[in-house]
């Protein structure tokens, strides 16, 4: 029998290929990391590629998707890489199953999937969903409206880093691997950085979120 909290994060991903597959313009989605190899746990995050005709616009139709199956109280870009690829936080969800994705054309997802090498580390890709249907962009946008970028400030920013650094370490504690930084630090530095009232004020459901966050792994 699978594991109830391993079936979670698949539960999440096939939500996720679901609605964005409806769009004509994603053209092939492909899972790597843990969950493409079958060595997910339940600390896994959930990392996708996927591959856009017309990406400049069906990118943004498809973070539309994202967020229309999922609600996402935080969104960290990629450093270095345009919106709207980068981390997805849901709400009602393990912090540990975020999405990582990234939107490709079909010309630059070959190459990856050709070499083997995403952002620079080796990776094993899975297909999760492959089109049959002709593209036709009228359609999609009749389906939904764009996403709008981000607005990220630096503090946000800053937020984004620190919530991934004390994941990471929960993480490592609860598997029983050694940390590179201790989970108490981290927790302390993520609170003391989500205190800002701007914030709370810009994200009314951030520190809900965040409360749930670092309480992960002080008790195990």
């Amino acid at each position: 029998m699978e594991d109830q909290s391993v079936s979670h994060i698949t539960r999440i991903k096939g939500e996720l290929v679901t609605a964005l597959s409806v769009l004509t313009c994603v053209r092939r989605i492909d899972s790597f990391g843990s969950v493409a190899v079958g060595r997910a746990d339940q600390w896994s995050d959930l990392d996708l590629l996927v591959s856009c005709e017309h990406v400049e616009r069906t990118a943004w139709l498809a973070a539309a998707a994202i967020r229309s199956a999922k609600r996402v109280p935080f969104f960290r870009a990629f450093s270095g890489v345009a919106q709207p690829s980068g981390r997805y936080w849901f709400d009602d969800e393990s912090p540990f199953h975020r999405l990582d994705v990234s939107f490709y054309s079909p010309a630059e997802h070959a190459v990856v999937c050709r070499s083997g090498v995403h952002s620079g580390h080796p990776v094993m890709v899975k297909p999760e969903y492959v089109a049959h249907r002709p593209v036709d962009p009228a359609a999609d946008a009749r389906l939904l409206s764009p996403a709008n970028r981000v607005d990220v400030t630096p503090r946000e920013r800053y937020i984004g880093r620190l919530l991934y650094v004390h994941l990471e370490t929960a993480k490592d504690r609860m598997r029983g691997w050694p940390a590179e930084r201790n989970i108490l630090e981290t927790r302390a530095e993520l609170l003391d950085a989500a205190s800002s009232t701007l914030t709370m004020h810009r994200h009314k459901g951030l520190m809900g979120f965040l409360a749930s966050v670092v309480a992960l792994g002080c008790h195990s």
